[in-house]
């Protein structure tokens, strides 16, 4: 049984104000697809009308990620969670400019979704691209990759699924291995250089000029000993 997530927050609110192109997306398209206004329990095969691997996107800030990974992959679904609602506006203009059917938004907190919302063993991935380093001592507890993240990755990931993590912070790097080497089901098979089948964000490529170089942490879910 796994409890509420607690009240600590991985993420800052930003303000901004809307364009009358990003307030219509959310009025309009909002109530079909983003997850966070579906009542419980969530289904994702009756959301997606189908049965496909799927993949959380955690921190998908503006969703060209999300909606790369989509065009590509077809046969499967993703969803693509911010709290950020600019982000998720635009998110929700390129899905319709572009007209996938295999993605959704989720306009809420992503630890909660995965801890609460979603079926057990339901994703085949879950990946978190560049999450906020919260460098400042004080404000590490506030990181997303922690022991509850952990567990709800676990719970959440499909045997054989996998976790994939990349951040140019070598500090933080050093934080998600340690937290994620006390969780025996998640195997790492990866941990160096970017993963070349990753999409490049506007953010690494902006860190790149400034001489920092992306770490990828990739752990696959072994099945649980009976």
């Amino acid at each position: 049984m796994f409890a509420v997530v607690e009240a600590i927050r991985s993420y800052h609110a930003r303000r901004g104000r809307l364009s009358p192109n990003q307030r219509e997306a959310l009025e309009t398209l909002g109530p079909g697809l983003d997850l966070a206004q579906t009542s419980d329990p969530l289904d994702l095969d009756d959301e997606f009308g189908r049965v496909a691997p799927r993949t959380l996107e955690i921190g998908s800030g503006l969703g060209d990620t999300a909606i790369e990974l989509a065009a590509a992959n077809p046969d499967r679904d993703y969803i693509a969670a911010d709290v950020h609602t600019k982000g998720i506006a635009r998110t929700l203009i390129l899905i319709q400019r572009t007209g996938l059917t295999n993605l959704r938004v989720l306009h809420a907190d992503a630890l909660d979704f995965l801890t609460r919302r979603a079926a057990q063993d339901s994703l085949r991935e879950v990946l978190v691209f560049f999450p906020d380093p919260w460098p400042k001592a004080r404000h590490n507890k506030r990181r997303l990759v922690r022991r509850e993240f952990a567990d709800a990755v676990v719970r959440t990931l499909e045997t054989g699924g996998v976790l994939h993590l990349a951040t140019d912070d070598r500090e933080y790097a050093d934080a998600m291995r340690q937290v994620l080497a006390g969780e025996p089901l998640l195997e790492k098979v990866h941990d160096g250089a970017r993963i070349t089948a990753r999409p490049r964000t506007k953010y690494e490529l902006a860190g790149e000029r400034e001489g920092r170089h992306a770490i990828d942490l990739l752990y696959v879910l072994r099945a649980a000993s009976t």
